[in-house]
C-alpha cells in the first residue's frame, strides 16, 4: 500500500472558537507525550496540524505560539529517541529507524510551513499602519503607550518563535544521531534538505526579521547545514542554492551581505566557487543597464565576499577580472574595491577549515594581523571544527600581488570618474595598512606618481581622492622618519650609494682573498700530508659618528645575524647592502616626485573648488610635518587662505595652523613655535605684510576657538618681549588682543614696566625703541577698540602713559640730526591711537579730548625747530607754488628726513582730522536719534496716561479729530525741525572739512602747503626720494580731504604718476638709482605704486572729479615697456589691477567694458600674480546677480582685437581669451540673448571688412544696447570709417573682430531654445550671411555648434561607465561643471534637429557661393522640422514655445485675439488687434527655470 500521509477529513478549525482550539491542542499534546512524538506521523494528528496551519490567519493569537512550541518540543524529543536507537544493537535499529525517519520528514514539513507562516505574519504586522491618536491628550498618550508596549511584546514573541523554528529545522539534519538516521533513505534526505534550505531564504521577504541577529543566523544555518552534510549527493541542492542566492541578489539591497554570509558558512563546500563562476553570466551590460538595484547589490556582494573569503576570491580571480570590461561603473568599482580587500587581507586568519595555497608554515610565522575579526563574522565562522585542523593565514604570492597592483593602478585611468575615485580610495586604504605591508615598498613611488598625476583630473572627486592618497603616502611612507627634500636627499643618497658600492667591492675582494688562501692552505696540507682547518673570523663594529653615511650602513649590517661561517655571513651582508641600495634609490625617487608635485599643490590651493583647496592644505601640512622644504612656499600660500570667504577653506587653514604650531604643545613650546615661525619668515625674506596680517588673523582665530590658552600664553609672551624675538612677541600679543582684549588689558601694567619710561625691553638704539613703541601702539589700539565696554581706570592710566611715552620718544628722535625711517610708522600708530581715545566718553584729560590741538602743537614745534624758531613765511592758497619756489633755498639747508617728518605729520593729521569729524557727526546723529526715540516714547506714555484719565464722552462722530490733528501737526513740526537740524549739521561738518582744514586763515595745515609743493616742484628737493614720495602721498591726502584742492591739483598728480618720458628706454640697474636720485619719477616704482593706490581712494571720495582721468588709469594695465619681463613694469601693472579690482568688487566704481577687456588680456599674461588677480576679477563678477559680464560681453568681444597690441606677451591669442570669458555665460536666456546681439555685431564687422558699411552707420549694435553705451565714446576700429592708408589697418582689425565674435558664438552651450534662436538668425532672417559667405572662421564656428549639438543628441546610456543615471546627481553635487550644453542625456527635440540641418545647409551653400540652392535646402529642412512631432511633455512644451517666437524680433505684428470670453485685462471685438508692445517676444514657458534644460555630463 501507499505509505504516504494524506490530509483527509480535515477538521473545520475556522469555525472553532478559542476554547475548542485549545482543547484540540491539549489532546494533541497528550498523544505526542504518550508516544514521545511518534504520533505526529499518524493520520489524525497529521490532519489536525495540517488544518491548523492551513487556517493560520484565522486562528486565535494564543493558539499560534502553542503550535510552534509543540513542533519544537517534538523535534527535541525526536532527537533523544534517535540517539537511543542509534545506541542499540544492529537488529533493533532497522524498523524503528524507518518509523522515526517518517516522523522526521513530517516534522520538517510542518516546521518549514510554520516558519513560512510566522515570517509572513511578521511581515504583515510590520506593514500594518498605525492607528491615529485619540483626541484626549491624557487618554491618547496612555493608549499609545499601551499599544506600543503590546506591539513590542508581540514582536519579541514572534522573533523568539522564528528563531526556535528555524533552529530546530537546521538541527534536524546534522545534530546528534540524525545524520545516521538520514543515511538510510537518500531520497528522503534530498526532500528534507531542499525544504530546510528553502526555509532559510524565507527571511529575505521580511526586512525587519533580516535585521534580527539570531533570526538571520539560523536562516543562514538552514542554508548551509544541508550542504555541510557528508555522504549525500548534493549536486541538485547546489544548483538550487546557487539559483536562490542569485535571486536574493536581485531582491533587496540587504541581500548582498546575506549571500556573502551564506557563502562564508558554506566555504568548505563547492558553493562559493560555483556561485562566483555563475555570477559573470548575469553581469552583461544589457541586463545591468535596466536594473540599478541589481548593480548595487552585486557591487556590495563582491566587496563583502572579498572581505570574508579572500582565499576563495583570489582562487577565482580569473573569473572576476573580465568584469572590468563590462560597461557598468558600479561593477568595475566593486572589482577595484575587491582587489583592494584582497591586498589588505594578507596576514589575516582564515575561517576554520579553510586553507590557502601560499600561506605561513605555522601561526608563529604568520604576519601580524592588522585588525580584529568582527564579532558577527566570528559568530558566522562557528562551524564544526576539528581538533587537528591547523590555523591558516591568508597570503598572496609575490607575482600575483604584483599583477593585482598593476591592474589596480591601470584602473586609475578608467573612463568613469567613480571608478577612478574608488581606485584612489582603495590605494589610500592600502597605504594606511603599513603594518601588514599591503603596499610593497617598491610600489610606493609608482603609486605616488599616479596620485600626483590625478591631481589634474577633470573631476573634483578624483582630485580630492588623489590628494588624500598623497597625504597617506607621505604620512605612512616606509623610507625613514623624515624627508629632507631633493637637495639634501640627493647628496646623502649619492654618498650612501657610493659607500654601498665600496662595501660590495670589499666583500668581493674578501671572498677572492679567502678563496686564494683556502687554495694555498689546501696545497700546503697536501704537501705536509695533513688537513687544513678553516679559520674563524669575527666581525668588529666600527666606531663612527651618527651623521656619517657609514653609520647607517653599519647599523643595517649589524641587524643581520652574525655566524661563524664567513661565506654565509658575506651573503647576508651582500643581501643587506642590496636592500639598502634599492631602498635609497626608491626613497630618492619618492622625494623627487614630492618636489615635482609642489607646483600642482600650489595651483590647487588657488582652485575654485572648495574640496581641492581643503585637501591641498592637508597635504601641505603633512609635508611640513615631515620636514620637506618644498612645502615652505606652499605653506606660506596656505596662510593667506585664512581670508577666504568660504567657511570650509578658512576652517582648514586655521586647523592647519593649529596642527603645525599649537596642537600638542604646552604654553611655552607654543610660544616658542610661533616666534620661530616669525623668525623664519623674516630671515627667509619671503614674507610680506600680507603674510604678517594672515598670521595675526590665524592667531586671533586660534584664540577665539580655544586652540590657544590665552591665560597661559600671555605670561610667556611678556617674557619673550625682553628676548631677541621681542618684536615677534608684540605682534603675537596684538593678534591675541583682538580675540581676548580683556585678558590683555589686565596685563597693561606689566607691559608698562617693560616698554614704558625706563622700561627693560625698549632696546638700546633709537630704531629698536621706535619699532617696539610702534607695535605697542598697535597693541593698545586693538585693546582699546575691541574691549567691550569702557576700560578699567587703571588700564586707561597705563595706556595713556604708554602713549605719552611714545609721543615723547618721537619728539626726541625728531630732535636728532637724522631721523630713522621707522619714525613715520611709529608716528602714524601714535596719532591713530590718540584720535581713537578722543572718541571715548571716558576721556577726561584736555589733551585726550582734543587730539587735533595736540598734534597741531607738535607740528608747529617741528616747523619752528626746522626754521630756527622763526616759523615759515607763507602766502595764501593761490601763491603756494610760487612760495614753494622762493623758499626752496631755505629748505635745502635742512635735513631731508626732518622735512619729511613735517610733511608726513601734516598729511596724516589732515586725514585723521577728517575721520574724526565724520565720527563726531555720526556720534551726534546717534545721540539725536536716541533723544528722539526717548522723547517719542515719553509722548506715547503721556498720551496713554491722558487717555486713561480722561473719561469717554458721547458725541458726534469725528468730534475729537481736531485735537488729534493738532497733536499730529505738533509731532510733524518737531520731526521736520530735527531733519532740518541734521541737514544743518551735515552742511557745517562739510564746510569745515572742505574749507576749514586746508583753507582756513588760522589753519596750520594750510601753512604746510608750500613745503608739500616744494617737495614735488623744487628741482633740489625732489632729488631726494624720501621727500618726493612723502610730498606726493601728502598731496593725495590733502586731495582726499577737500574736493576743491583735489580739482585744483589733479593735473599735478597725474603728471607725477604718468610723466612725459613714459616711452624712454629702460635703464640698466646701475643707472636706475642715479635716475631716481635726479628726480625722475618714471623709475620710482614705489612712488607710482603708492600714487595708484591713492588715485583709487580719490575715485571713491571724489568720483566726478577724477572720472575724466580714468582712461590714463586704464592705460596702466597695458604693456608700455620695451622689456616685457621687466619686474618694475609688472609690479606697477599689478598694483593698478589690484586697485581697480578692489574698487569694482566693492561697488566703489562701475565696471566699464574697456577695463574688462584689458583685464581679460591680463588673464593670460606671463606674470602669474597679475593673471591670478585678473581671473579672480572675472570669477567674482560672474557671481553677481547684476549679470555684469553678460551685459558688457558684446562690447568686450568686439573690442578684444583693439587692445591686443597693448597686452604684451600672453599665452594664447584672442580666441583663447574669448573661450575664457564665454565660460561665465551658462544661463539659457543669456545665451539666447547673446546670439542675437553677437550676430548683429558680427554682420557689422563683416560689412566693414568687405566695404559694405555705410558712412553714417550707427555705433550701437542694437536698440537694447543704446542705453548701455550711451555717453561712452567707442573707439573700436570696426566702427570707424577712414580713408587713405588707414583703410587696410581698419580692415585688419575688422577681420580680427569677425574672428572674435565668431568664436564667441561658437563657444556657448546650446539648448533647444538656443538652437532655434540661432536658426532664426542664420536661416530665417539671414542676419549673418555676409560673415558666412566671406569668412571661413565664421562657417567653422557655426558648423562646430551643429556638430557639438548632434553629438549630445543620443546622450549617455543608462548604466554606461561614463555617465550612468545614478552618477549625474552626485557629480553635480561634487561641483563638476557640465562638459557640454544642449540636451545632455535627454538629447535634442525634433524641431531642434531640423533647425540644425537647416543651419548646416545654409552654411554649406554659402560656402559654395550658391545662395539659391541654400535657400531651397533651408526651406525643405524647415518643413521637416515642422512635421517632426515632439516626444514627451517637455518636448511638447518646447515646441509650443517655438511656435510663438517671431521671426523679426522688435517688429512683430499685434496678435489677433480669440473670439469669445476670456480672462484678461479686457475683451475686444473679434478681428481687432491690440497694439504692439515694442520688442517684447514672450514665449510660452520662457519664465521657467533657467537651468531646467541643462544636463550634466561628466
Amino acid at each position: 500500500g501507499d505509505e504516504r500521509l494524506w490530509a483527509s477529513d480535515l477538521p473545520s478549525v475556522d469555525e472553532w472558537g478559542e476554547h475548542q482550539q485549545s482543547k484540540a491542542l491539549d489532546g494533541l499534546v497528550g498523544r505526542l507525550l504518550k508516544t514521545k512524538g511518534k504520533d505526529l506521523a499518524e493520520d489524525k494528528t497529521f490532519s489536525l496540524l495540517f488544518a491548523l496551519l492551513q487556517g493560520w490567519p484565522r486562528l486565535e493569537e494564543s493558539t499560534k505560539p502553542r503550535i510552534a512550541d509543540l513542533l519544537v518540543d517534538t523535534s527535541r524529543r525526536l532527537l533523544v529517541e534517535v540517539n537511543n536507537i542509534n545506541k542499540a544493537t544492529t537488529k533493533q535499529k532497522d524498523r524503528p529507524a524507518q518509523e522515526w525517519r517518517t516522523v522526521a520528514q513530517v516534522l520538517v514539513f510542518f516546521l518549514a510551513w510554520t516558519a513560512e507562516r510566522l515570517l509572513s505574519a511578521a511581515e504583515t504586522a510590520n506593514l500594518a499602519p498605525r492607528r491615529g491618536k485619540a483626541r484626549g491628550r491624557g487618554n491618547g498618550q496612555a493608549q499609545d503607550e499601551a499599544a506600543n508596549a503590546e506591539a513590542q511584546e508581540a514582536r519579541r514573541t514572534s522573533e523568539r518563535l522564528i528563531c526556535a523554528v528555524l533552529g530546530e529545522l537546521c538541527y534536524l539534519l546534522g545534530k546528534g544521531s540524525l545524520p545516521w538516521l538520514w543515511l538510510g533513505d537518500p531520497v528522503a534526505w534530498q526532500a528534507a534538505a531542499q525544504s530546510i534550505s528553502s526555509s532559510g531564504f524565507l527571511i529575505l521577504d521580511n526586512v525587519e526579521a533580516l535585521k534580527h541577529r539570531e533570526s538571520r543566523h539560523f536562516s543562514l544555518r538552514c542554508i548551509a547545514e544541508p550542504l555541510l552534510q557528508e555522504g549525500h549527493q548534493k549536486s541538485t541542492l547546489l544548483v538550487a542554492t546557487v539559483s536562490k542566492l542569485m535571486y536574493a541578489l536581485r531582491g533587496s539591497e540587504a541581500g548582498a551581505a546575506f549571500v556573502a554570509d551564506a557563502l562564508l558558512l558554506a566555504h568548505t563546500t563547492p558553493l562559493p566557487r560555483l556561485f562566483l563562476v555563475e555570477l559573470p553570466g548575469h553581469c552583461n551590460a544589457g541586463e545591468l543597464s535596466s536594473q540599478g538595484a541589481f548593480q548595487r547589490s552585486i557591487a556590495h556582494f563582491l566587496v563583502a565576499v572579498s572581505e570574508r573569503l579572500p582565499h576563495i576570491v583570489l582562487a577565482n580571480i580569473a573569473v572576476l577580472l573580465p568584469l572590468l570590461d563590462v560597461d557598468c561603473y558600479p561593477l568595475r568599482s566593486a572589482i577595484v574595491e575587491s582587489m583592494g580587500a584582497l591586498l589588505a587581507a594578507e596576514g589575516r586568519k582564515l575561517p576554520s577549515g579553510a586553507h590557502c595555497d601560499v600561506q605561513a608554515a605555522n601561526a608563529e610565522d604568520a604576519p601580524a594581523q592588522d585588525e580584529e575579526v568582527a564579532p558577527q563574522e566570528q559568530e558566522l565562522q562557528e562551524v564544526p571544527k576539528r581538533s587537528n585542523a591547523p590555523v591558516a593565514y591568508f597570503s598572496i604570492a609575490p607575482a600575483t600581488k604584483k599583477d593585482l597592483l598593476e591592474t589596480l593602478l591601470t584602473r586609475s585611468l578608467d573612463k568613469s570618474v567613480w571608478v577612478r575615485y574608488r581606485t584612489l580610495q582603495t590605494l589610500t586604504t592600502l597605504a594606511t595598512k603599513s603594518r601588514t605591508g599591503a603596499l610593497p615598498r617598491e610600489a610606493w613611488s609608482r603609486v605616488l606618481e599616479v596620485a600626483t598625476r590625478r591631481m589634474q583630473d577633470s573631476a573634483s572627486m578624483s582630485r580630492k581622492a588623489s590628494m588624500q592618497l598623497t597625504r597617506a603616502l607621505i604620512e605612512f611612507h616606509p623610507y625613514g622618519p623624515a624627508l629632507q627634500g631633493s637637495g639634501d636627499e640627493r647628496v646623502k643618497a649619492k654618498k650612501l650609494l657610493d659607500e654601498v658600492q665600496v662595501r660590495l667591492r670589499q666583500l668581493q675582494n674578501e671572498e677572492a682573498e679567502e678563496a686564494e688562501q683556502t687554495l694555498a692552505d689546501q696545497a700546503a696540507a697536501r704537501e705536509e700530508g695533513g688537513e687544513a682547518q678553516p679559520k674563524r673570523r669575527r666581525m668588529k663594529n666600527k666606531t663612527v659618528t651618527d651623521e656619517s653615511v657609514a653609520m647607517d650602513i653599519a647599523n643595517a649590517l649589524q641587524e643581520e645575524d652574525q655566524c661563524d661561517d664567513p661565506e654565509a655571513e658575506r651573503e647576508r651582508k651582500r643581501a643587506a647592502l642590496f636592500r639598502m641600495r634599492d631602498c635609497y634609490v626608491q626613497r630618492l625617487h619618492f622625494v623627487e616626485l614630492i618636489d615635482s608635485a609642489e607646483s600642482r599643490l600650489r595651483a590647487l590651493l588657488a582652485s575654485r573648488t572648495n574640496t581641492d583647496v581643503s585637501e591641498a592644505i592637508h597635504v601641505v601640512v603633512e609635508l611640513r610635518l615631515k620636514g620637506v622644504p618644498a612645502a615652505t612656499r606652499a605653506f606660506d600660500q596656505v596662510l593667506g587662505l585664512v581670508w577666504s570667504r568660504h567657511a570650509p577653506i578658512k576652517d582648514a587653514a586655521v586647523d592647519a595652523f593649529n596642527k603645525m604650531h599649537l596642537d600638542g604643545h604646552d604654553a611655552a613650546s607654543a610660544v616658542e613655535s610661533l616666534l620661530e615661525m616669525y623668525a623664519q619668515g623674516f630671515s627667509g625674506g619671503t614674507w610680506t605684510y600680507t603674510h604678517l596680517a594672515s598670521v595675526q588673523e590665524l592667531i586671533q582665530l586660534s584664540a577665539e576657538r580655544s586652540f590657544l590658552d590665552v591665560k597661559k600664553v600671555l605670561p610667556q609672551l611678556l617674557l619673550a618681549i625682553e628676548g631677541p624675538h621681542g618684536l615677534m612677541a608684540l605682534r603675537a600679543l596684538t593678534a591675541i588682543a583682538t580675540a581676548a582684549p580683556k585678558e590683555v588689558a589686565a596685563q597693561l601694567f606689566q607691559l608698562s614696566l617693560l616698554l614704558g619710561p625706563k622700561g627693560t625691553a625698549l632696546g638700546t638704539t633709537v630704531v629698536e625703541v621706535l619699532e617696539r613703541l610702534q607695535l605697542t601702539c598697535e597693541l593698545l589700539k586693538c585693546v582699546f577698540t575691541k574691549h567691550k565696554g569702557p576700560l578699567p581706570a587703571e588700564s586707561r592710566r597705563h595706556l595713556w602713559m604708554l602713549l605719552q611715552h611714545t609721543i615723547c620718544s618721537l619728539v626726541e628722535a625728531f630732535a636728532r640730526e637724522t631721523v630713522p625711517s621707522v619714525w613715520f610708522s611709529c608716528a602714524q600708530a601714535a596719532m591713530d591711537l590718540t584720535f581713537e581715545i578722543a572718541l571715548c566718553p571716558e576721556a577726561d584729560d584736555p589733551m585726550q579730548q582734543a587730539p587735533e590741538k595736540l598734534w597741531e602743537q607738535i607740528l608747529c614745534r617741528m616747523m619752528m625747530t626746522v626754521n630756527g624758531n622763526r616759523g615759515f613765511a607763507l602766502g595764501n592758497g593761490s601763491e603756494d607754488e610760487e612760495c614753494a619756489e622762493e623758499m626752496g633755498d631755505q629748505w635745502e639747508q635742512v635735513n631731508a628726513s626732518r622735512l619729511g617728518c613735517i610733511v608726513f605729520v601734516a598729511g596724516h593729521l589732515a586725514i585723521q582730522t577728517l575721520i574724526y569729524l565724520e565720527a563726531l557727526q555720526s556720534a551726534l546723529k546717534r545721540k539725536r536719534m536716541a533723544d528722539e526715540d526717548a522723547r517719542m516714547e515719553q509722548q506715547r506714555e503721556a498720551k496713554k496716561l491722558k487717555q486713561q484719565a480722561q473719561p469717554k464722552k458721547k458725541g458726534k462722530k469725528g468730534a475729537a479729530a481736531p485735537a488729534q490733528e493738532e497733536e499730529d501737526d505738533a509731532g510733524a513740526e518737531v520731526s521736520m525741525g530735527m531733519a532740518g537740524q541734521e541737514e544743518r549739521e551735515a552742511e557745517a561738518f562739510a564746510e569745515v572739512a572742505e574749507y576749514g582744514l586746508l583753507f582756513g586763515a588760522s589753519s596750520l595745515l594750510d601753512r604746510a602747503k608750500p613745503l608739500i609743493f616744494a617737495c614735488l616742484l623744487d628741482s633740489k628737493l625732489k632729488r631726494e626720494p624720501l621727500l618726493r614720495r612723502l610730498g606726493a602721498i601728502t598731496l593725495c591726502k590733502y586731495m582726499t580731504v577737500s574736493k576743491k584742492f583735489c580739482e585744483a591739483n589733479l593735473q599735478l598728480l597725474f603728471s607725477i604718476l604718468f610723466p612725459k618720458d613714459k616711452d624712454a628706454p629702460v635703464l640698466p640697474d646701475e643707472e636706475t638709482a642715479d635716475t631716481i636720485r635726479s628726480g625722475n619719477s618714471l623709475h620710482d616704482i614705489c612712488l607710482r605704486q603708492s600714487l595708484l593706490v591713492a588715485v583709487g581712494d580719490l575715485l571713491f571720495r571724489h568720483p566726478n572729479a577724477v572720472e575724466p582721468w580714468t582712461n590714463k588709469l586704464y592705460a596702466t594695465l597695458g604693456q608700455t615697456q620695451t622689456k616685457e619681463d621687466d619686474r618694475e613694469a609688472n609690479d606697477l601693472r599689478l598694483t593698478a589691477l589690484l586697485v581697480l579690482t578692489h574698487l569694482v568688487l566693492n561697488d566703489m566704481m562701475k565696471p566699464r567694458a574697456v577695463l574688462l577687456v584689458r583685464a581679460l588680456w591680463l588673464t593670460a599674461c606671463t606674470h602669474e600674480p597679475t593673471a591670478r588677480v585678473a581671473r579672480i576679477l572675472f570669477q567674482e563678477l560672474s557671481k553677481r546677480s547684476t549679470n555684469v559680464i553678460y551685459n558688457l560681453l558684446p562690447e568686450m568681444i568686439a573690442r578684444i582685437p583693439e587692445h591686443e597690441s597693448s597686452a604684451g606677451r600672453v599665452e594664447g591669442g584672442a580666441e583663447a581669451r574669448v573661450q575664457f570669458v564665454m565660460q561665465f555665460v551658462d544661463k539659457e536666456k543669456h545665451i539666447e540673448g547673446l546670439v542675437e546681439k553677437l550676430a548683429i555685431r558680427l554682420e557689422q564687422a563683416a560689412n566693414t571688412c568687405g566695404g559694405k558699411a555705410e558712412q553714417g552707420q550707427a555705433t550701437q549694435a542694437t536698440q537694447g544696447e543704446a542705453s548701455q553705451t550711451q555717453g561712452t565714446p567707442t573707439k573700436s576700429p570696426m566702427r570707424r570709417r577712414s580713408k587713405g592708408p588707414e583703410e587696410s589697418a581698419e580692415k585688419r582689425f575688422a577681420k580680427a573682430t569677425v574672428s572674435a565674435l565668431s568664436h564667441a558664438i561658437g563657444g556657448m552651450n546650446y539648448t533647444d531654445r538656443c538652437i532655434l534662436r540661432l536658426h532664426d538668425v542664420v536661416v530665417v532672417r539671414k542676419a549673418i550671411h555676409t560673415a558666412l559667405s566671406f569668412h571661413e572662421v565664421s562657417r567653422e564656428c557655426i558648423l562646430s555648434i551643429v556638430e557639438k549639438c548632434r553629438k549630445a543628441k543620443a546622450g549617455p546610456k543608462a548604466g554606461d561607465g561614463g555617465a550612468p543615471v545614478e552618477e549625474v546627481p552626485a557629480a553635480a553635487a561634487a561641483g563638476e561643471a557640465p562638459a557640454g550644453g544642449g540636451g545632455g542625456s535627454k538629447g535634442i527635440s525634433g524641431a531642434a534637429a531640423g533647425a540644425l540641418d537647416a543651419i548646416e545647409a545654409v552654411v554649406v551653400g554659402l560656402a559654395k557661393g550658391k545662395e539659391d540652392e541654400a535657400d531651397q535646402v533651408t526651406a525643405a529642412a524647415g518643413e521637416a522640422a515642422k512635421v517632426a512631432k515632439p516626444k514627451g511633455k517637455a518636448a511638447a512644451k518646447r515646441a509650443a514655445s517655438v511656435e510663438v517666437i517671431d521671426d523679426n524680433p522688435g517688429f512683430e505684428e499685434a496678435p489677433a485675439k480669440a473670439k469669445g470670453k476670456g480672462k484678461g485685462r479686457g475683451r475686444g471685438a473679434a478681428g481687432k488687434a491690440a497694439p504692439a508692445k515694442g520688442k517684447k517676444r514672450r514665449a510660452v514657458g520662457a519664465d521657467d527655470d533657467e537651468d531646467a534644460d541643462e544636463d550634466y555630463e561628466p
